[in-house]
């Protein structure tokens, strides 16, 4: 943190022309013995930049007169000591990605937070050597895939900006559904290696018997079948980028060679002892829990430690509500046909998105947009368009509605990953039992405990693997 003389001498400047952003900043900070200076104008900040030699800028990045954006990049050539942090009124995944291959310090979201500001403020006075972060990137339609403006979205869309101007190896954690390619194909493309290949492998849909063939490739009459060379997918991904998803479902065996090849970056085919040198970035992805997968012996643990070097985690589409109705808006405009208005959502409609919890997280929301605009014919989606599962009172949302166990046990099986089915489904309810008990509990352990019929240790034990918080003595 930023010491008390770092911050008195801390001269703020304001770049926005929202009158009210301006004069509640200046009353903040001029109260911590801060100098601050505002300007509703790009062509005005930049001049009282000249003039102030500032320590901290915040940027909105509509102006005016100029695209902010276009103002940060003429900020860092020419006022490289100064700390830009960029305001927003809606941080999507263009413009955090902009900002932070622009240099930008870090970004606020409108409506703004004051505390925030003052401790973003205090981290950039901290800090005395620049970020960095080499080389650039540029968004494109198929970055825009990912949508939201949740604050848990907007933290996922900064780790992107920053790991994209890397090579390092990331691993993408969440649960079915909730988008882990996409961000995989974002980081992608808004690295250096946008126009190089992206090559996307299902680990859990390779059959065990081919899985190395697949990655590594095979020679000519290494097996019945092998009629000649065949080079794999890590080939393939050669100067690019190779996004392996469900990584926990890899055998132990090929385990050890992805682990060969992020030390070494060299592969060999099956049936040949040549390696091939290789320039290929690896971002893995699971739904699992690999630290109990660790635990559990079925997966190595220096591989998870290797894959980890960044990890990005997906909040499910339960734990940010607020983004139902952009994602609602975006993907009607996607099932629209070019050249027709998009149909009027009822407002019963999207009460009913809203309120559903989306076991299957985004994926489930897109398959149900879909059903309603087929069954609507194009016209006004009204609640009787959705899904049963969706339209039917209480379903998601633990109501006692009749068939709730049999239209759960159904989205597991249409949601779920192959082969952890079972894994699932019990881990959902003893997650859902366990905080319900807890609850009745009043979030005591060893009532929950005698209730649930467990040992206090193995009821935190439980809530450790489950990730469930809280709960006293």
């Amino acid at each position: 943190m930023a010491t008390k003389t770092e911050t008195a001498a801390a001269k703020i400047l304001v770049i926005d022309d929202e009158e009210s952003i301006c004069f509640a900043f200046s009353q903040y900070f001029t109260k911590r013995d801060m100098r601050v200076e505002v300007a509703a104008t790009a062509a005005r900040g930049l001049e009282l930049c000249r003039k102030l030699a500032p320590d901290v800028v915040f940027l909105d990045v509509c102006l005016p007169d100029r695209n902010g954006l276009d103002v940060l990049d003429e900020l860092r050539r020419h006022f490289p000591g100064a700390r830009v942090i960029v305001i927003t009124a809606f941080g999507s995944l263009e413009v955090v990605t902009k900002a932070i291959a622009g240099k930008a310090f870090d970004y606020l979201v409108k409506p703004l937070d004051l505390k925030r500001a003052g401790e973003v403020v205090d981290l950039a006075l901290a800090s005395r050597q620049p970020a960095r972060r080499n080389g650039s990137g540029t968004g494109n339609a198929a970055a825009g895939a990912l949508v939201g403006g949740s604050p848990a979205m907007q933290e996922v869309y900064k780790r992107i900006g920053l790991v994209a101007q890397t090579l390092s190896t990331v691993l993408i954690e969440g649960e079915t559904g909730t988008g882990k390619e996409l961000v995989a194909r974002a980081i992608h493309q808004h690295g250096g290696r946008s126009a190089e290949p992206f090559v996307a492998v299902n680990c859990g849909a390779l059959p065990e018997a081919l899985v190395e063939s697949e990655l590594f490739g095979h020679v000519k009459g290494t097996f019945t079948g092998a009629v000649a060379d065949k080079p794999g997918r890590f080939e393939a991904a050669d100067g690019g980028t190779l996004f392996l998803d469900e990584i926990g479902e890899l055998p132990l065996a090929t385990q050890v060679k992805l682990l060969r090849f992020l030390d070494s970056h060299t592969v060999e085919r099956l049936g040949s002892v040549e390696p091939l040198k290789l320039d290929v970035r690896v971002i893995a992805a699971t739904n699992r829990d690999l630290r109990a997968e660790v635990a559990a012996g079925r997966f190595r643990a220096d591989l998870f430690y290797r894959l980890g070097v960044i990890r990005i985690q997906l909040p499910p589409l339960r734990g940010r509500p607020g983004d139902v109705p952009l994602l609602v808006h975006e993907f009607m405009r996607r099932f629209t046909p070019s050249g027709t208005p998009v149909p009027h959502l009822d407002t019963g409609a999207i009460g009913l998105l809203e309120q559903y919890a989306w076991p299957g997280n985004v994926r489930e929301l897109r398959n149900a947009i879909e059903h309603a605009m087929v069954v609507s014919g194009g016209g006004t989606v009204m609640p009787a368009h959705l899904p049963e599962y969706v339209s039917a009172p209480g379903s998601g949302c633990g109501g006692e509605s009749g068939g709730a166990l049999e239209r759960y046990v159904a989205q597991v099986m249409a949601n779920g990953s192959a082969g952890a089915l079972y894994e699932t489904a019990v881990a959902d309810l003893e997650r859902a039992l366990i905080q319900a008990v807890l609850a009745d509990s009043a979030g005591t352990l060893s009532a929950a405990a005698d209730r649930l019929g467990l040992h206090r240790n193995s009821l935190r034990r439980k809530m450790k693997e489950l990730g469930i918080g809280g709960g006293e003595e």
